[in-house]
């Protein structure tokens, strides 16, 4: 008898993408598997079959060996080759290594009493695959929190048909998240391919940098200018942020590269509650222009205040 066509035997179109292929495949397997029709010759040549149809179709070189060349692409006309076609069920699965799907229709592992799949045989329906969503979000977005619209592809199966669409779906950030986060959102990812629970959708945040804060786990860092009198004589200024205006106090006779910790003021901690803390490093700015009068002022100053930085140098040799 002629050699029945791949796809015909998993009633399944040519163009039929991988899950319509596995949903196929495990329907009928579930229905002529041998330890569901035990002594049925019949059956059990019918799950060889579509096994090694399965076998082939769902392997993406085989198939396009199969599509261009038909059951000639394989020795002998069978993807079993010169060996002949194994006789029993655990031969074909081991030797199109196909055996770890029927834990999701039969419900598990190793042979038991009650059949090849033991006990757990009346385990339900499998639950769909899972997505991942990357998702660019700004750096004063992470800290704060946002609520957002995505669009992400989807797979529909209505009566037996599969296609792809997409869906919008309202995504809300918490405050605090990082680069990698993982936002889940249960039952927003792929269809199950046998009627059970779709699996969930999980959005990795992709946070971009700042132009001039830096982040470290819950702590933020700032290279923060001042002018040279601000420095010297102190100051009261404003530092702009996520979360608005933090006002800081700049000492006296402050050093460029002292740094100060505002406590609390970093971003939030995503597990737990409270914030990190804000780390600010002074940058003094010298003037890059002096008229005559403030050279002299300076000259003064100088007089009145004489000193020498590089004093604790002095006598060191390299």
């Amino acid at each position: 008898m002629a050699k029945r066509d791949y796809y015909e035997v998993l009633g399944i179109s040519r163009s039929a993408p991988d899950l319509e292929i596995k949903r196929a495949f495990k329907k009928l397997a579930r229905k002529f598997h041998p330890d569901v029709n035990p002594g049925d010759k019949r059956a059990e040549e019918r799950f060889k079959e579509i096994s090694e149809a399965y076998a082939v179709l769902s392997d993406k070189e085989k198939r396009r060996k199969y599509d261009a060349q038909g059951h000639s692409a394989f020795a002998g006309g069978s993807p079993w080759g010169a060996r002949g076609a194994p006789q029993n069920v655990e031969d074909i699965l081991r030797e199109f290594g196909i055996g770890d799907i029927f834990g999701n229709i039969f419900g598990g592992g190793g042979r038991g009493g009650s059949g090849y799949w033991g006990s757990a045989g009346t385990r339900g329906p499998t639950k769909g695959n899972d997505v991942n969503y990357s998702m660019e979000i700004g750096f004063d977005d992470a800290l704060r929190g946002m609520k957002s619209t995505i669009t992400v592809p989807k797979t529909d199966i209505q009566n037996g048909a599969v296609r792809r669409t997409t869906e919008r779906i309202s995504v809300k950030v918490p405050p605090g998240v990082s680069t990698g986060s993982k936002i889940r959102l249960a039952g927003k990812g792929e269809p199950s391919p046998d009627g059970g629970a779709p699996g969930d959708l999980f959005i990795i945040t992709r946070v971009r940098p700042h132009e001039f804060f830096e982040r470290k786990g819950d702590n933020l860092y700032l290279s923060l200018p001042i002018s040279l009198g601000e420095a010297m004589l102190g100051a009261r200024v404003e530092i702009h942020n996520y979360e608005g205006t933090t006002k800081m106090t700049i000492p006296p006779c402050t050093q460029s590269g002292q740094t100060f910790r505002l406590g609390s003021k970093g971003a939030p901690r995503l597990k737990g509650s409270g914030k990190g803390d804000l780390y600010v490093t002074m940058q003094v700015k010298i003037p890059t222009h002096l008229d005559e009068v403030s050279r002299e002022m300076i000259r003064e100053f100088e007089r009145k205040n004489p000193s020498n930085p590089r004093s604790e140098m002095m006598g060191v040799s390299l």
